[in-house]
């Protein structure tokens, strides 16, 4: 039972730090394809993901590091500067933006 108890403390830890190491990652994103990275480096970690457990990393990953003002802004302009192209960065830069409204729509009260 203590092993039990032990293995899932860890497993959480090592969840956070995970978390902590996107938070970063999407701290210096400048382009779509950062983006397009982060879910790559999501994809390698966890095989077989779906979207769903994709925009889950995501939020828990802002719920846990909160994003500032400015940076929701930012991932704001650069979705309406990538909403009317059929590619890829139209799609990441949606599903970026749909995780953080997301987020907002279930803590409201995080804002600075």
């Amino acid at each position: 039972m203590l092993q039990y108890i032990y293995y899932k403390h860890y497993k959480n830890d090592i969840y956070m730090l995970y978390l902590y190491y996107i938070r970063h990652r999407i701290n210096n994103i400048q382009t779509p394809n950062d983006i397009i990275n982060i879910f790559k480096n999501i994809n390698f970690f966890y095989k077989n993901i779906t979207s769903d457990t994709l925009n889950t990393i995501i939020i828990d990953c802002i719920s846990y590091y909160p994003l500032k003002s400015y940076e929701i802004q930012y991932f704001s302009i650069l979705q309406q500067k990538y909403s009317h192209n059929l590619g890829i960065e139209n799609y990441v830069t949606f599903v970026f933006w749909i995780c953080i409204i997301t987020h907002i729509k279930e803590n409201h009260f995080f804002l600075n």
